[in-house]
């Protein structure tokens, strides 16, 4: 009877100890398991926050393309309500003074641009590298 008891003994042991590292295997996987999930809810909080403020950006570019929409239309109403060709037939003198002072103030734009590029290398000497050994 005693050889009986200690063979129970003996097998409640053995499988107290298997419960019992099984059990530790679980607890560290539960720790993963747990980072993790932290990991992905702060991963989704970053999301959503980046999600709004693209959203908040998006709606400030769409305000502002409106805004540019609603000029060019107003632009555009003028010349639909004028016709350039008839008022350059009936006034060609009106017509070529505006255009000819509009052209040459983007010549003389493009012209002082080039001055300031041409300007911008004046004092500035190059020196050539040379290799000295010490």
């Amino acid at each position: 009877m005693s050889k009986i008891l200690i063979g129970v003994i003996l097998v409640m042991s053995f499988g107290g100890y298997l419960l019992w590292n099984q059990n530790a295997e679980l607890k560290a996987l539960n720790y993963a398991y747990e980072i993790r999930d932290k990991e992905q809810q702060e991963t989704i909080t970053q999301l959503q926050s980046d999600f709004s403020e693209q959203t908040e950006g998006l709606l400030e570019i769409q305000a502002k393309s409106n805004e540019i929409q609603k000029e060019m239309n107003n632009y555009l109403d003028v010349f639909r309500r004028h016709s350039l060709t008839k008022l350059a037939s009936a006034k060609p003198n009106l017509i070529e003074t505006r255009a000819n002072k509009g052209t040459k103030n983007v010549f003389n734009s493009i012209e002082e641009d080039s001055r300031v590029l041409d300007n911008l290398d004046d004092g500035l000497q190059l020196q050539s590298v040379s290799k000295t050994d010490p």
